[in-house]
This record gives structure tokens, sequence and C-alpha cells, in this order.
């Protein structure tokens, strides 16, 4: 059940002419997905109306009210709460984490990822389902230049004891498109867009020099392989209308009610698995830190966690940070200037303290860092840092999408990690 409320005056909706192709493709994968039929905002942030009337919403004066900084879930309630082991070991977060769901009755196996919004899984995974094929549409990722193609659907989820109905695209085809342009090419990849190279180094720019094409990856043009991927992420200009874990109607058979105060929405990242409804037992120890409210197509969304972060000694900077689960990768803002081999310094604020992660940048996934990532990006966006999924070596991270809240609870040395020597923890 999603919270629904209209923009206030000072909202603003996105249209195409405010954000640029460069702007589009420097979000860590960013997704969405892009129906055929007209949009209010561009084709890579949005859907249409029509189609956000079909799910069950709320009024905003149903929606339970915003938490304040020192806030905890009731003991005595929150009580519709399930945690789900990752369905591989995760290790040292060198691949990304996995669930078992079941769509339209077909049990899944799939990748959870923060840093996008939106369940695809593949239509070989569904011979005996009738789809509509309605609705064209496509999932755009930035980071990697991946584009997957296909049809979106509204179909049944179940995760433990909880079901679903939420929207999905059903791909028939997955393209490396690098030059994918979402205004001109409507929501399929021209043939003569289409690359074996969709793994690179630095921004992923269209710039083919600065291309690092793995060898196993280089003969991969066209995959209709049999996968499913479940986009849980905030903050990529999304409607919450596509993230499946707020899209939940039931829970062991009963509905679910945001105000009885028994299901209290959101989830944990933790390295043995994940937590779906926030309850004061998988909450505790976790700084919480208020998010900016940002409203997508009159629907209730959160902005990326806040951070500060310097280069060297240098000035400190304000922006965002992304803790995405999908790459191993970091991108980190161009500005200020950093060159290989520099000390980039990221300050996340908590509700009593705040962590300071130091990263080096010239010691790639050779670094002892636990949080160290596979390989260093330049993004193009300002104040802005995609962390990957290395951070969570050091961190479990929690979102609260009723308050806007994103929490970290530092783990230590935990999993024999070597945090200390990277993390700093001081009172706010």
């Amino acid at each position: 059940m999603i919270c629904r409320q209209q923009p206030s005056p000072s909202s603003k909706v996105i249209r195409k002419s405010q954000l640029s192709k460069a702007s589009v493709l420097a979000i860590g994968f960013a997704v969405a997905f892009t129906p055929i039929s007209a949009i209010v905002i561009p084709k890579i942030h949005g859907y249409p109306t029509r189609i956000e009337e079909r799910a069950t919403q709320v009024d905003s004066s149903d929606c339970p009210s915003i938490t304040t900084d020192s806030f905890q879930w009731d003991s005595n309630s929150c009580s519709q709460s399930y945690f789900s082991s990752w369905a591989y070991p995760i290790g040292n977060w060198d691949d990304p984490p996995k669930v078992n769901i079941t769509i339209a009755g077909v049990p899944i196996t799939a990748t959870v990822d923060t840093g996008s919004t939106g369940l695809v899984a593949s239509m070989d995974l569904f011979p005996n389902v009738n789809f509509t094929k309605k609705v064209e549409a496509s999932i755009a990722y930035s980071s990697s230049h991946w584009l997957e193609e296909g049809y979106e659907e509204w179909i049944d989820m179940t995760f433990g004891p909880y079901a679903m109905k939420t929207k999905i695209l059903v791909k028939d085809k997955e393209v490396c498109c690098p030059d994918f342009n979402t205004t001109t090419d409507g929501n399929r990849c021209p043939a003569a867009k289409i690359t074996k190279s969709c793994v690179c180094e630095k921004t992923c720019e269209n710039d083919k020099t600065k291309r690092n094409v793995h060898a196993d990856l280089a003969t991969r043009a066209v995959s209709p392989l049999p996968v499913a991927y479940m986009g849980i992420g905030f903050g990529r200009g999304v409607a919450p209308i596509s993230n499946a874990f707020l899209d939940t109607v039931s829970f062991n058979g009963q509905a679910l009610s945001l105000t009885s105060g028994d299901y209290c929405q959101g989830y944990a990242i933790t390295h043995d698995g994940i937590w779906l409804g926030l309850n004061s037992q998988n909450t505790k120890d976790f700084e919480w830190t208020k998010l900016q409210q940002q409203d997508v197509q009159g629907m209730r969304d959160w902005n990326t966690a806040p951070m500060e972060y310097h280069v060297n000694d240098g000035a400190s900077t304000s922006g965002t940070l992304l803790v995405d689960t999908g790459i191993p990768n970091s991108y980190f803002s161009a500005s200020p200037r950093w060159e290989t081999g520099d000390s980039f310094n990221v300050t996340v604020p908590g509700t009593s303290g705040k962590y300071a992660i130091r990263y080096d940048t010239s010691e790639g996934d050779t670094s002892p860092n636990p949080m160290q990532p596979t390989k260093f990006g330049i993004s193009s966006l300002g104040g802005y840092i995609n962390s990957g999924r290395k951070l969570l070596n050091c961190f479990d991270v929690a979102y609260d999408p009723i308050g806007g809240n994103f929490g970290y609870r530092y783990l230590g040395n935990a999993q024999a990690a070597k945090c200390s020597e990277y993390v700093t923890v001081a009172e706010s």
C-alpha cells in the first residue's frame, strides 16, 4: 500500500526540458520503466498517471505522520515483520544479494538492487502466463548501459508471508545500448546502436576509448537470459508505486493497514539477509539521518541520503550518498577534482553520531579496506557518491519510507573486516 499525496505548491515536477541527457546517464544504476503512452516527466524517470490509478492507494491524510529525529518503533506493535536470509551466502559482498520470491505463482530467485526502482523478469520464466503485451516498456541502467526491453504488466508477487500487487517489466530482450536516446528511440534500441561493450571504466560515457571490456562479456550483445531483478531503491526519480516492497497488500492472508500500527513499512539490509517491515528489534543500534522529501507524480518519495565529503585535506562539500547493492564499483563526484591515489573522505550523519569513511582511490580491489570498491568511477553529477555494495561490509542499512529516514548500523570489525581502520565514529 502506497501513501499518496498531492505535490505541495513548492514541489517540482521534472519535465523533459529540465533534465539533460548527461545528468540521466550519470545517475548510478538509475532505472525506470518507459511506457509508450504520454508521460509528464522524462521517460527514463516515470510512468503514466493512468497506470498509477490501478494501484491501491490511500489519501495523504491516511498516511502515518512523519517521524522525528530520535524515533523508535513501538515494541508492542510493528509485529508484521519478516526476515529472509539471502538465497546465497553474501561473503564479502562481491556479488549482489538475491532473495527467493514468487511471481505469478512461479518460484524465482531475484537480485535485490537498492540503486534502482522496479521489478524486471524474463518472459521465459512464465511459459504458462498470458501477458497482455499492451504497454511496451524498457528499463535503462545508466551505470552499465544495459537496456531491458519488453512489456509493462501488473502481477501478483509473494515474499514470505507478504503478498504484493505490483508493476513489472516482463522483458523479451536485453541489449547493450550505450547511445540509447530516451526521446527518439522509444523502448527499443536501434540495431545500429547495439554494441558488445557494456562493462566500462570511469564514467561509462559514450567515448568508446574509455571502455574496459571484459572478455567473458565481449560477445554478449543480445541476451534472453531468464533472470529477475528487483529494484527497491528510493530517490531514483521513479514513483514508489514501482517498488514491490512498498506494494504490500497482505500479511499471512490478512489485509495490511499502514495506520493500524501492526505494519511499519520499510526494510533493513544486513549481512545475513533482509527484513521487510521495521520494528524495535530489527532497527536496534541504527543511527538515522533525515531524508529530504520529493514528490514523484503526486506520491511521497525521498531524496538519496545526505552526506559530506572532501578530497585529501580539502574543504568539505555537501551532497547525497547512494548505497547501491547492484554494483561492486563506486562513482564519486568530479567536483572537487580528484585523481587516482587521492584519499576520498565521506561523512554520513546520524541521530546521535556520525561516521567518517575513508577510501584510498589508488588501491582498488586489492585494498585491505573492506569497503573498497572494485573500481572507482567519476560521476558528472555534483555532490553525488554511489558507494556500491562494498560499504555493506561495515554497515547494515535501513529505509523508513513513511518517516523519511535512512539508517546506518556500524558493524565494527564484524565479519573479520578491518572496518575500524577506515571508519571513525564521532558525536554529531
